[in-house]
C-alpha cells in the first residue's frame, strides 16, 4: 500500500475506500441480510461462505477497477534454497527443471512459439511432501506414484510454491492418497501485456509444463502411467494441453500420463457458451467472480496476455487454448482420441461449470474413461480453498480414492 500511495495516491485512496465500506458498511449489512436462508445466492450454503464469496466477488471487481497486479516475474528464477525456512515449514522441496530437448519442441507448440517469439527455459519447480515423509532424493522408488501440479490463477498469476493457496490442492491429496507420498509443482512462466511488457505469451507456460512432466520421467525416473497430471482453472486448460501434445506428438521417451486430474478447468476462453441457460449466466451471481460489464471479454487481461501476438480467434477456434469452444470441431478422431483416464471436477455454483460439462460429453463421445464430479454448490476452484467445507475434503478424498485405485 505504500508504494501505491507513493506512487499513484489516487488508487490508494479508492483502495482505501473500498476496503474500509467493505469492513464498515458491506460486510455488517451483508451478515443482517443473509441471516434467512432464504436470502442467500444458495440456501445450503452457511452464512460465513456467503459472506466469504461475497467479499471475493467484491474483491475482483476491485481488481477489474484498479489493476493491482505486480509486475511479471522473471521467466528465470534467481535462486533456489530448500534452507528456506518456508519450505522447511511446508515440508516442501525445491528443483531446477531444466528446458525440454530440442526433439520434444515440435508440433504446434513449435509453430505458435515462432509466432509469439517465446523459448523452453530453465524454471523452477516444488516438491511437496506428506507429513512425516523421510526425503532422500528426487528419485522415484520402484513403482512410486506422483502428481504433476499445474496451477490456477488464470496464466497471470499465482506460483507453484507451497504457500500459495493452490498447493491446498495436492496438499489434500497427500493427506487422503495411500499412494502417494509426495507431488511436484511446475512454477511456470506467467503472462503479462499492457501496461506491463508483453512477455510470455502461449505457450511459454505450455512449453514450461511439458519439462516439468520430463523431469520426473526422465531426471526423477518415475513411470509415465505412474504420473498423474492434475491442474485446477487455467492449470486444468495447460493440464489438457500438455496431453494433447503428448498425444500428437508421440515420442518413446514421453509417452502420456497415467491420468489426469481437471478441476474447475478453464478450457472455452471466449466463452462460445453464454446463453440463458449457460452456467456463465445461471451462476454469475454465485461464483467467487461475476459477470463482467456488457459486452467486456471475461477475464480479457488474461486472454490477451496469454495469446500475445497470436490473433484472438485463437483463443476461440484452437484445441490448445479453447478445447471446448463451441468453434473448436473435432476431427475424424475426435478431441480427446488416447487421452488416459480423467477425472473432472467442477462446482454446480461456478460460472465455467459447462467447460467440464462438455469436457465429460466429448472424452465419452471419443472412448476416454472419465468421471465428471460437481458438488451442486459449490464455486470455482473450491478444491484449493479451505473454508470450503464440506465438499472440499469430500472431493478430495474422492480422487484420493480414484488415485490410489490406478
Amino acid at each position: 500500500m505504500g508504494k501505491i500511495l507513493n506512487r499513484q495516491p489516487l488508487k490508494a485512496l479508492y483502495l482505501v475506500y473500498v476496503a474500509t465500506s467493505l469492513v464498515f458498511v458491506k460486510l455488517p449489512f451483508w451478515t443482517l441480510y443473509y441471516l434467512p436462508r432464504s436470502t442467500r445466492p444458495r440456501r445450503a450454503w452457511t452464512l460465513k461462505r456467503t459472506l466469504i464469496v461475497r467479499t471475493i466477488q467484491t474483491l475482483f471487481a476491485t481488481g477489474r477497477n484498479v489493476d493491482m497486479r505486480g509486475g511479471p516475474k522473471p521467466a528465470v528464477a534467481a535462486k533456489l534454497d530448500d534452507d528456506d525456512k518456508v519450505l522447511r515449514d511446508a515440508h516442501a522441496k525445491s528443483a531446477w527443471i531444466e528446458p525440454i530437448p530440442e526433439e520434444l519442441f515440435c508440433g504446434e507448440l513449435k509453430r505458435y512459439a515462432e509466432i509469439t517469439g517465446v523459448e523452453p527455459v530453465r524454471i523452477p519447480g516444488y516438491w511437496l511432501l506428506k507429513k512425516g515423509y523421510e526425503w532422500t532424493s528426487h528419485r522415484a522408488m520402484p513403482g512410486e506414484k506422483t502428481v504433476l501440479h499445474f496451477h490456477g490463477g488464470a496464466f497471470t498469476i499465482g506460483t507453484a510454491r507451497p504457500t500459495d493457496v493452490t498447493a491446498n490442492f495436492t496438499r489434500g491429496l497427500l493427506e487422503h492418497s495411500e499412494t502417494i507420498s509426495r507431488t511436484f509443482a511446475v512454477d511456470y512462466r506467467l503472462a503479462a501485456s499492457a501496461p506491463r511488457p508483453q512477455i510470455n505469451a502461449f505457450p511459454a507456460a505450455l512449453l514450461d509444463c511439458l519439462a516439468g512432466y520430463w523431469y520426473l520421467v526422465q531426471e526423477a525416473g518415475f513411470a509415465p502411467q505412474n504420473v498423474i497430471i492434475a491442474g485446477d482453472s487455467a492449470g486444468a486448460n495447460m493440464a489438457l494441453a500438455i496431453v494433447r501434445h503428448l498425444v500428437e506428438n508421440p515420442h518413446p521417451a514421453l509417452p502420456p500420463p497415467g491420468g489426469l486430474v481437471l478441476a474447475s478447468a478453464c478450457l472455452d476462453l471466449m466463452v462460445s457458451r453464454c446463453g440463458p441457460e449457460a452456467s456463465t449466466t445461471r451462476n454469475s451471481p454465485t461464483d467467487i467472480f461475476g459477470a463482467p460489464p456488457p459486452g467486456e471479454l471475461f477475464a480479457k487481461y488474461s486472454v490477451v496476455s496469454y495469446l500475445g501476438a497470436l490473433p484472438l480467434e485463437e483463443a476461440d477456434t484452437s484445441r490448445y487454448i479453447s478445447p471446448m469452444s463451441l468453434h473448436v470441431k473435432p476431427g475424424p478422431e475426435g478431441l480427446c482420441k488416447g487421452f488416459p483416464e480423467s477425472y473432472i471436477v467442477a462446482g454446480g455454483a461456478e460460472r465455467i461449470m459447462d467447460d467440464s460439462v462438455a469436457l465429460k460429453e466429448r472424452m465419452d463421445a471419443d472412448g476416454v474413461k472419465a468421471v465428471l464430479d460437481i458438488p451442486p454448490d459449490a464455486v470455482h476452484d473450491f478444491v484449493v480453498f479451505t473454508w470450503h467445507e464440506p465438499e472440499r475434503t469430500e472431493t478430495l478424498k474422492r480422487i484420493a480414492g480414484w488415485i490410489d485405485s490406478k
